[in-house]
C-alpha cells in the first residue's frame, strides 16, 4: 500500500513538474514575441513614414526630405543592432557559443542593453516626422525617480510607449502625438500616457498584437491599460499604469478574487473589433463603468 503512495506522489510530481515547465516555455516564447513585434514594428513603421515623408516634401523641401532619408538610415541601423542583440541573448540563454559559464552570460548582457526611461528621448526624437511631431517627457514626483524605476518596469514603460507611437504612425491621421512618463514614488505607480490628436486612418487595420502586448506586459508587472478616444472625439489616448512594486490588481502575485479598477483592459478581454485591431482595446467592464 505504501509503495502504491509512493508511486502515485512520484507519478503527481512528474505530471506538476511537465505542467510547469511547458508554462515556462509559453511565457518564454510570449516574452520573445513581445520583444521581437515590439522592435520590428516600432522600426518598419518608423521606415514607412519617413519614406513617405520624404516623398511629399522632395520637391519643395529637399533639405527636410534629406533629413527623413537620414531618418530612414538610422531606423534600419538600429533595427538590425537591436535584432542582433535580441538574438545574441537568445543564443546565449539557449546554450550556444560557449554560453553555460557565467562570462558568457556577461557577454550576453553587455552586448544587449535594454532600453530605459532615460532613452525615452531618443526614441520620440527618432518616431517625430514632418508629418506628425512627437513630444515626450518623464514627470518625477521627486529628483531622480525615474532612476529608480526597476529595470523590468523602465524596459515595459519603454516598450509601451514605443508601441503606441507605432500605432499613432500606422493608424492614425494625427499631426501630433505626446508621450508621457510619470513616476509617483508617492502613489507607488507608474503611468504612460500616448495621446494623438488624429482619427482613424481609412483603409489600415491591425492584428491586435500591439494592444495585446501592451496589456500581456501591464497585467505580468500587475498593472492595467486603458486606449480609446479622447474627451470629445478628437484624437486617441493610451493610458497605461504600473505599480512600482508589482503587486497591483491584475498581477500574478495577487490573490484571485481581487477586482481590478474601473476601466482597466485585462489580458482575458475579448479581440478588437476587425479593422481598428490596433486602435481599440476592450474595456473590463466587471469593476466597473466603461470609458
Amino acid at each position: 500500500m505504501r509503495q502504491a503512495q509512493v508511486e502515485e506522489q512520484a507519478a503527481t510530481i512528474r505530471a506538476q513538474t511537465a505542467q510547469l515547465t511547458d508554462q515556462a516555455v509559453v511565457a518564454e516564447r510570449l516574452r520573445i514575441a513581445r520583444e521581437l513585434h515590439d522592435v520590428v514594428a516600432h522600426h518598419v513603421s518608423v521606415m514607412g513614414v519617413q519614406a513617405a515623408a520624404a516623398r511629399r516634401v522632395m520637391e519643395r523641401d529637399p533639405e527636410a526630405a534629406r533629413d527623413s532619408l537620414t531618418a530612414i538610415e538610422r531606423a534600419a541601423r538600429d533595427g538590425v543592432g537591436q535584432m542582433r542583440d535580441l538574438l545574441g541573448t537568445l543564443r546565449v540563454a539557449d546554450g550556444d557559443a560557449g554560453a553555460g559559464t557565467g562570462a558568457a552570460a556577461q557577454e550576453g548582457a553587455d552586448r544587449a542593453p535594454q532600453p530605459t526611461l532615460a532613452t525615452l528621448p531618443d526614441l520620440v526624437d527618432q518616431a517625430s516626422t514632418p508629418l506628425c511631431q512627437v513630444s515626450g517627457q518623464v514627470v518625477e514626483s521627486a529628483p531622480g525617480a525615474a532612476g529608480r524605476v526597476p529595470p523590468p518596469l523602465q524596459l515595459s514603460a519603454y516598450r509601451i510607449v514605443q508601441e503606441a507611437l507605432a500605432n499613432v504612425r500606422r493608424h492614425s491621421t494625427a499631426r501630433t502625438a505626446r508621450a508621457t512618463v510619470r513616476v509617483d514614488e508617492d502613489a507607488q505607480t507608474v503611468e504612460v500616457e500616448v495621446v494623438d490628436d488624429g482619427s482613424p486612418r481609412v483603409g489600415t487595420s491591425g492584428t491586435g498584437l500591439g494592444l495585446q502586448g501592451m496589456r500581456e506586459r501591464a497585467a505580468l508587472l500587475g498593472g492595467g491599460v486603458e486606449a480609446g478616444p479622447r474627451a470629445g472625439g478628437q484624437g486617441w489616448r493610451v493610458r497605461v499604469w504600473l505599480p512600482l512594486d508589482g503587486r497591483g490588481p491584475g498581477s500574478r502575485l495577487v490573490s484571485a478574487g481581487t477586482a481590478a479598477p474601473a476601466g482597466t483592459v485585462t489580458p482575458a478581454g475579448t479581440p478588437a473589433q476587425a479593422g481598428t485591431a490596433d486602435r481599440t482595446a476592450p474595456v473590463d467592464t466587471s469593476a466597473g463603468t466603461p470609458r
